[in-house]
Parts: structure tokens; sequence; C-alpha cells
């Protein structure tokens, strides 16, 4: 029914997809009504935040993590393993402001540092530090094919500078993605053949894209008959890929499909590039690459190389390629230009070293394994109790606790039979917000639908995390 599956065993996970399709149970109304009014009486400070917020903000918020449902609550004090917000309610944070908080809050060595460079010295001089050089050096140690890296704001600004990278490179124009992939907001990027996700195309002239394709995950077929159909016409740049597979590894890849694609794109001459914005020292000092024994030309970094400050990102990879970045002014007009004022600023970078360091120092990543399994385990047991379908399955820390399935629903449903894909489509989205907002009324924060990142600090609270899905699960019928 739902039983926890290997993470790399796609055929197993699309099984259990299609069989959530056609078994997806709902809450009850009662249980519904009973957590909509929680947010009615519980955090009414939070509703009207969310009023005033919506007359100066388009829509009331800044970023997709904040769209909680029915309303943005409104979170002022993280520490630990929980969140507080402006109501006094307490949280059990598995949302992880998206993946980079893998420590937990304010966690003491990374607060400590961030305090004493702040009073000693100043967040950005706009000039360089000795943190650049040592962050580098750092990453290199773990992820030997990051021969030289560059920091940048954002995972977006990173991707933008893969990509840029891999054309100057390769002299070739084309880009290959995986169908429903994310890789920031850029205009290339941010384009979706799928046409459930059409919207994204607004406000982006058609030449911005039309260099860019999709193919579905895990199809090596499909991914070499789109390399040799754009061979004549400028050629593949490169193949670019969400590490673990679509959404942090919701729709996950194999590994035969990684040694399939490291393949090609020798065969083909192309660049393969990895996003490990979220994979990144999550999954282990040495990321989704040492996982799949597969050496990426080149890597986006983000989110944890920042230890949880702003302005974080990077890419990395082979020194040949790398070093063809501009490093200041360009007065020959030979290098692929990149910047950003806030970019390597020492503050963000202190913190993320401190935090890299951290997860070295203390074992993390091997606590955290063990952690999850256990996890894991539980709510195997909890989906059994309860008799709900469920994909279950996680990559270390990153867990996916999944009754809706919305992600699959292109792979699982033929798009020609618009009813049908349509009628999943609203079904799915409907539980993918409500298991969210159920498991906030019962005192845990997730990211919307079931991608769920489980922090160092929270191992000593597993039993009351599971206690709260209990709740929530037994109210599916």
């Amino acid at each position: 029914m739902s039983k926890l599956i290997n993470e790399y065993n796609y055929d197993a996970i699309h099984e259990q997809a299609m069989y959530l399709m056609k078994h997806r149970k709902h809450f009850k109304q009662s249980a519904l009504d009973k957590w909509m009014e929680y947010f009615n009486t519980k955090c009414i400070g939070s509703k009207e935040e969310a009023e005033k917020a919506k007359l100066v903000i388009p829509g009331g918020i800044q970023h997709n993590l904040a769209n909680n449902h029915p309303f943005a609550l409104s979170v002022n004090k993280a520490d630990g393993p929980y969140l507080y917000d402006i109501d006094g309610n307490r949280y059990i944070d598995f949302l992880c402001a998206g993946g980079p908080i893998i420590l937990g809050n304010n966690y003491p060595a990374v607060r400590d540092a961030a305090i004493a460079h702040i009073q000693e010295n100043s967040s950005i001089t706009g000039l360089y530090s000795t943190y650049e050089r040592e962050l580098a050096e750092f990453i290199h140690k773990h992820m030997p094919g990051v021969e030289m890296f560059r920091a940048l704001g954002s995972g977006t600004e990173a991707n933008i500078i893969a990509i840029r990278l891999a054309r100057a490179f390769t002299k070739k124009k084309h880009i290959i993605r995986f169908m429903g992939g994310y890789h920031g907001w850029s205009d290339q990027l941010a384009y979706n053949d799928n046409g459930v996700t059409n919207s994204m195309l607004n406000g982006i002239p058609s030449d911005c894209y039309q260099n860019t394709h999709e193919v579905p995950i895990n199809d090596i077929e499909a991914l070499e008959a789109t390399i040799l159909k754009y061979k004549d016409d400028g050629g593949v740049a490169a193949f670019i890929m969400e590490a673990v597979g679509q959404d942090s590894g919701a729709v996950p890849t194999s590994k035969e499909y990684h040694q399939a694609a490291r393949e090609l794109c020798d065969k083909y001459d192309m660049l393969l590039i990895y996003d490990e914005v979220v994979t990144g020292f999550r999954l282990g000092m040495g990321g989704a690459q040492s996982i799949f024994g597969t050496h990426p030309d080149i890597t986006v970094f983000g989110k944890i190389i920042g230890g949880g400050f702003g302005c974080a990102g990077g890419v990395g990879g082979r020194r040949e390629i790398m070093e063809m970045l501009s490093a200041g002014v360009d007065v020959t007009g030979t290098k692929v230009k990149v910047g950003g004022t806030m970019t390597a600023n020492p503050l963000t970078t202190l913190a993320g070293l401190t935090v890299l360091k951290e997860l070295e120092k203390q074992n993390v990543h091997e606590q955290l394994d063990k952690a999850s399994a256990y996890f894991m385990k539980g709510i195997e047991e909890i989906s059994e109790k309860y008799d709900v379908p469920a994909l279950l399955f996680h990559h270390s820390s990153i867990l996916h606790i999944d009754i809706a399935g919305v992600q699959h629903v292109p792979y699982c449903v033929d798009p020609e039979d618009k009813e049908e894909f349509n009628r999943q489509i609203t079904d799915a989205y409907t539980n993918y917000l409500q298991i969210s907002m159920a498991l906030a009324a019962e005192g845990l924060i997730i990211a919307n639908g079931g991608k769920t990142y489980l922090p160092y600090g929270s191992i000593g609270i597993l039993d009351d995390a599971l206690d709260v899905y209990d709740r929530v699960f037994s109210q599916l019928e």
C-alpha cells in the first residue's frame, strides 16, 4: 500500500504514483473545518498582517515558500528545531527555509561567528576577503571535480552563469533540461514545455527560450534524440539537471540515468551541469555527485553554502571552463561576463564556511541519515495504520511524504486526455495545499505538498513530529 521505496528505484516510485492517482484519499470536512478554525482564531495576527502586506507587496509574499494556505504565517522567531509566529504559536520546522538550515535555526557556532564578524568588521566592503578563498578550497576538498569556484548572489544567478559558460566553452547554443525541472527564474530557464506551466512564459519573449528544450526524466532515448535534433542547428552546449530529479527529487533520477547522461555528454562534446542548489552539502559532503559517482563539468550551488544568510550561490567546475569567467573588468573582451555587488560578501561567506566546517566536524550527515531512516519508517507505519496511499522515499534528509502526487501527474496521465489530466491536477493540487495546512495547524511546517527537510537540530524531537503526522493522517478517508 504505502511501503517505503528506495529513492533511486524510479520504476517502483512511478508504479506507486500510478496507484496514488487511482486511490488518492481526501481529508474529512470536519477536520478541514477544525484546521481552518485554528488559523482564524489562533493566527489572527498573521491573518491581519497578510492583509496589510497585500496592499504593498504583490500577492502579499516575497517567496513561494511563504505561500501558506489559507494565508501566509508571519514568523518572527526561529530557534533550534522550532519556528514561532507573531501570535505566539510554535511549530516544528521541517521547512528549513527550503533546505539551507541544515544544522537548525540560529545554530550557535554560526550565530556567534556572524555576530563577532559584524562587531569587529563589517557585513560588506566590496573588496576581497580571505573567506572567499577558504570557502573555495573547502568545496574543492570535498568535491574534487570543482577545481575552481565562483560565488554568486543566488542559485538563479549561478544557473545563468552555468549555461553562459557552457555556451562560451563549447561554442554551441542549445540547452537541454528536465521537464518540470527548476533552475531559478531567468528567462531561459524558467521556460517549461509542459502545458501545465505555460504561465511561466508570461513576459518572456519567445526568442529568449527558443534554444531551451525539455526531456522527460530518466528517458535516455529522448535525451539523445533531442541532442541529435539540434546537432546541425548550432549544437547542444549542455544538459542541465537537478541532481536527484525534479523538485528536490520528488520525481527522482535513477543512478543508471546519470551514468548514461554522462556518456552522452562526452559522446557529443557537450557539458553536463548538475544543479546542486538543494543537494550540495545536504546529501553529504560530496553532494549528489559523490552518490552517483559521476563528475559534472559544472556544478551549481546555493542555499547551504551561505549558511542561511542571503546572497548565497555559486558555480564551480573544471579549471579550463571556470577560467573563462571574468575577474573584475575584462578589457580584452575574451572572458564571460559575471558580477554582483553583494556576491561573496564576507558575512555570508563566513557563515557558509562555518556551516560546512560544522557538518564535517560533527559528522552531521551520518546522524541525519540514521534519523531520516527512523523517521520515514515511522511515517510508513502511520500510512499503513490508516491505509493511506502515499509516495514515501527520501534522499538522505530530503524527505518525500506525498499523498498528492502533483508532480507525477504529467508522467502518469496522458496530457491529450484533457478531462482526466485536468481532474487529476486539480485534485492533486487540492491535497497538495491541504496537507501543508493540516500539518501547520497541528504544529509542523513543511513546504507546500510533501517535500520536507530534516534538520540536525530536530533529531531529538522526531517522535513529536511523528505524532503530528499521525493526527493528520488519521483524518484522511
